[in-house]
């Protein structure tokens, strides 16, 4: 029972949090709170899938926050300036970030370069590639369509593509050969390469298909926003990473899960709102919930040790 509990610990927390708040705040338990819990929750749910995957290999992508910001950007100039239909503006931000993610992948992988310096080289390129195109400037007059992807006619729409996204990987995870090969690269890389495993390629894999949904993720955010600002995205990197590792990932790699990931954004944004609906002041909020992530981090690590699940 120690190890179920311990394995599905995020969800026991996020349960067991989600009660106590609507004890708090009876107004937390409205349908209209609730869904806008899950709304806000969707873009850092998808970037967060993606990290998990790289998380998964040992590996870490900082600049998931800046590819988002340059492709929900491109997405927007090609719709205003070219007059790009909306599917085409979408698969080409998500392209591009595909390409960020690809360029990482062969640097950490070819080059040897650890993945911290590699992703922090590209979130600062893709920061300033997205100030360059949009010369500082927010870019709006977006089709009215390009509303419906972010939810501006329903938030069942961007929570309804996280699910899927994170449902699908999870599966992937759990039962295909790409999945059980990530875990087994960030549970011993060296194992995994004398076993016959493509390390390189399987972790360029997880870097391009974090990147993409990076991308994805920027362009439902443009879409929700109906604007794409140069500065969107920021902080967005640290979230989901913070989301991963709440959910139960290992920075050190080879543990972790989507159903945990999604439950690590749905934790975060059940405290933000919880300080919203206190009306807290927003600095407060920031040591509130980085206090809870320690906290409950440590309290997770404990319970696996104590369980069995994790070694020192």
């Amino acid at each position: 029972m120690r190890k179920l509990i311990a394995r599905h610990f995020p969800l026991v927390i996020l349960a067991g949090l989600s009660i106590g708040v609507a004890i708090l705040a009876p107004e937390f338990r409205t349908t209209d709170n609730l869904t806008r819990v899950m709304y806000r929750t969707a873009v850092v749910g998808i970037i967060a899938t993606g990290q998990t995957l790289v998380i998964l290999t040992g590996g870490i992508d900082l600049s998931v926050g800046s590819v988002a910001a340059l492709c929900g950007m491109v997405a927007g100039l090609l719709m205003r300036d070219a007059g790009a239909p909306v599917p085409v503006a979408v698969a080409a931000g998500s392209l591009l970030g595909l390409f960020c993610g690809i360029f990482n992948g062969m640097l950490v992988t070819k080059g040897r370069i650890p993945p911290f310096i590699v992703t922090l080289g590209m979130m600062m390129v893709a920061r300033g590639a997205t100030l360059l195109i949009s010369k500082g400037l927010t870019v709006a007059g977006f089709p009215p369509s390009f509303e419906f992807l972010g939810g501006g006619r329903g938030w069942w729409l961007p929570v309804t593509i996280t699910l899927a996204i994170s449902a699908s990987f999870s599966v992937t995870l759990a039962f295909t050969r790409f999945g059980r090969t990530l875990y087994a690269i960030g549970g011993n890389l060296a194992s995994a390469r004398l076993s016959g495993i493509n390390v390189d390629r399987m972790r360029t894999g997880a870097f391009a298909l974090c990147s993409l949904l990076a991308g994805f993720g920027g362009v439902v955010l443009a879409s929700r926003t109906s604007v794409a600002s140069p500065t969107a995205g920021e902080g967005l990197e640290l979230d989901a990473i913070a989301a991963c590792v709440i959910g139960g990932a290992s920075l050190m790699g080879g543990e972790g899960g989507m159903v945990g990931t999604l439950a690590g954004a749905l934790i975060m944004n059940v405290l933000v709102n919880f300080c919203n609906l206190k009306k807290l002041d927003v600095y407060w909020q920031m040591v509130l919930v980085g206090g809870l992530i320690i906290v409950l981090v440590f309290y997770d690590n404990y319970r696996k040790r104590k369980a069995g699940l994790l070694k020192n």
